[in-house]
């Protein structure tokens, strides 16, 4: 979309808040080909994200954290597109580190391009202290995953997740996809840029912010015992179709998230 700020007025009809993204439509090579007449452009309310009641987790109980669950919406019904379980009552909280530290990069760790990076090695030492966050597609997560880790791949998520209720403790963050290469990458950048826009440099709600180097294909042959299910790979023929599904909503949510950003700059 190419418009100048003098040519916006004409498109503000098109643009409807709504809680959909079943209007896109995607091609033969999963791009997005038209917006059709709904166009997200806000993240979901509180009361969208606990209108399943059926999915809540109690306040306090922390079980899912280590069974692990998913607060994606992959349902292809329109009216349920941002059903949601119930949202983050706390992180777990890392009782094994030093108080004095609280804040810091409390994890080894290496930087490449702006981001931190830790080794399988110290993932599995520091499980109990982590939270843990896959960002792979729907249908990798529920073949099989990291003990404790709960799924995210929508980036309107985000806000709801870390920014509604910032915790009082700063928790120790690990996100990780099938390599930790693209799909993670996105995500820890859209959670770091966000907490910078919220905070006066170098203050942040989360420092201890980090990515699985090398991912959950490595992870899941080094700690097979750490693994629920198994390694379902992207391009896994037997999973084509809800690969390019999946693919194709991802995407989308997150030319919306662009474009949403490029709207507010210009004060729509």
């Amino acid at each position: 979309m190419n418009c100048s700020s003098n040519e916006m007025p004409n498109f503000l009809p098109l643009f409807k808040t709504c809680a959909s993204l079943s209007s896109f439509d995607c091609d033969s090579n999963h791009s997005t080909k038209r917006f059709g007449d709904e166009l997200l452009l806000l993240s979901p309310t509180r009361s969208q994200q606990l209108s399943n009641p059926n999915k809540k987790i109690v306040i306090g109980d922390d079980s899912w954290l280590r069974r692990g669950i998913s607060i994606s919406s992959e349902t292809s019904s329109p009216d349920r597109q941002f059903e949601r379980q119930e949202f983050f009552s706390s992180f777990r909280v890392p009782v094994n580190f030093c108080e004095e530290n609280d804040g810091l990069n409390r994890l080894q760790h290496f930087e490449k391009d702006a981001v931190n990076y830790i080794t399988s090695e110290t993932l599995y030492k520091n499980a109990n202290d982590i939270t843990l966050f896959d960002c792979r597609y729907k249908f990798e997560f529920d073949g099989g995953h990291i003990h404790g880790a709960t799924h995210l791949c929508n980036p309107f998520e985000i806000e709801s997740i870390f920014f509604k209720q910032i915790p009082t403790v700063k928790p120790v963050i690990v996100l990780y996809c099938e390599f930790s290469e693209k799909r993670s990458v996105q995500i820890y950048k859209q959670i770091r840029n966000t907490d910078r826009n919220l905070n006066q440099y170098p203050n942040l709600h989360y420092p201890d912010l980090y990515i699985l180097n090398k991912g959950f294909s490595n992870y899941s042959l080094e700690y097979p015992s750490q693994i629920q299910g198994k390694y379902i790979r992207m391009d896994s023929k037997e999973y084509s179709t809800q690969y390019k599904e999946q693919k194709c909503q991802t995407d989308n949510q997150w030319n919306s998230l662009k474009l949403k950003k490029r709207l507010q700059k210009i004060n729509i």
